[in-house]
């Protein structure tokens, strides 16, 4: 049986990067993508500019045949299509993959649960009629390692905390949408993929999202940071998206026993670097790129200590703190994940997350050369 996916989030990092990979891959499998738009053109050009971003010389004309949009929202009922187009999904949809959600951390919390609860519930509301037409074998739902809120320690695949205390918005809303998840386990053949923070590909460094740690590697290359929170001992997973996208593509579409699992995308201790390392290699790399003054070593303040010298900083110190007072969590816990179903589910393949740091260069670099996305915004 030819697969039909429907995959949401196709503009995201993510979401693009995944449907190259199933196109390349799975020279067959059709693929109908909901995309935001005025119109069908508009958000096939949406479309257009994702996947260009991460292959400039992708053609997409070969692919024509195989890629249908369809224009919608799914923070509407019905993910905003007519009655008539859901008959049509439903009726040959085989796989799902929501992949779409509001991933900025300081949304107002009915923000985030309008896209990632409500969005996420309707998608299974479209899962459940394309379950009741018999031919739906697997939905893949992407969270985030994050759900664990301020758990420090090891968190492991299978633990979602009936209560916890999150860092963000977004961390809260998607074990919000985990937990929705995990009571329709039972009725339809769902797996779930929780990335660590994701960015740019590990050969180029090409992504589409410059947020999350794109924000304060941005900060410190602007000259705005000259102090931090936390220890430079603290590790940070960090993982490409070409590394994502495979691992997902591999075991949520080549793989019989996903279905009821969840699944770490991680680098693992083991190819983690330092919040201190990362800040060291970002200072070295814009000292030895730039022609104007060099950036100081960063120095780290330990977290008890930085509230109380908030009051004695100056104005404009206080409003950097301020911007990074959302990432202070992720410098400043000491976490690492559990991936024994992933690696096992991998083994015998190739698909491996590299080290941050063979490719820290790669992602720094795309950075520049874009303006930190700017230039990709107005090409768009």
């Amino acid at each position: 049986m030819i697969r039909t996916l429907f995959i949401t989030g196709v503009t995201g990092n993510l979401g693009g990067k995944l449907v190259l990979r199933i196109l390349e891959d799975d020279p067959d499998a059709r693929l109908i993508l909901l995309i935001r738009g005025e119109s069908i053109s508009h958000a096939a050009h949406r479309l257009e500019n994702a996947l260009k971003t991460h292959d400039p010389g992708v053609d997409l004309l070969s692919y024509s045949k195989r890629v249908k949009v369809v224009c919608g929202d799914i923070t509407s009922n019905g993910l905003g299509l007519s009655e008539s187009v859901l008959n049509r999904l439903t009726s040959v949809v085989t796989h799902i993959i929501h992949s779409a959600a509001a991933t900025k951390f300081q949304l107002p919390i009915e923000h985030s649960r309008r896209v990632n609860y409500e969005g996420t519930a309707n998608v299974m509301a479209l899962a459940r009629r394309a379950r009741e037409r018999g031919n739906l074998q697997g939905v893949a739902y992407v969270s985030t390692a994050y759900v664990c809120g301020d758990r420090s320690g090891e968190i492991y695949e299978d633990d979602l905390p009936e209560h916890g205390e999150f860092s963000n918005t977004y961390e809260q809303s998607k074990w919000e949408s985990e937990r929705l998840i995990r009571s329709l386990m039972s009725e339809l053949p769902l797996s779930v993929f929780r990335p660590s923070i994701v960015v740019g590909d590990s050969q180029m460094g090409r992504t589409t999202a410059f947020n999350v740690l794109y924000t304060p590697l941005r900060l410190i290359c602007e000259g705005k940071i000259t102090a931090l929170p936390g220890s430079p001992q603290t590790p940070l997973d960090v993982v490409p998206v070409d590394f994502v996208s495979d691992a997902l593509n591999h075991i949520f579409l080549k793989t019989t026993d996903n279905i009821g699992k969840t699944y770490h995308l991680v680098a693992g201790h083991t190819k983690c670097m330092t919040v201190g390392e990362i800040v060291k290699r970002t200072v070295d790399y814009c000292n030895c790129r730039k022609a104007t003054k060099s950036l100081r070593p960063i120095r780290f303040i330990p977290n008890i200590l930085s509230h109380t010298l908030l009051p004695f900083i100056s104005r404009k110190a206080h409003r950097t703190a301020d911007f990074i007072a959302p990432y202070k969590p992720y410098i400043c816990v000491n976490r690492s994940f559990d991936d024994a179903n992933t690696r096992h589910a991998l083994r015998g393949t190739a698909i491996s997350a590299p080290m941050f740091s063979s490719y820290f260069d790669a992602i720094l670099a795309y950075c520049f050369e874009t303006n930190w996305g700017r230039k990709l915004r107005r090409a768009a």
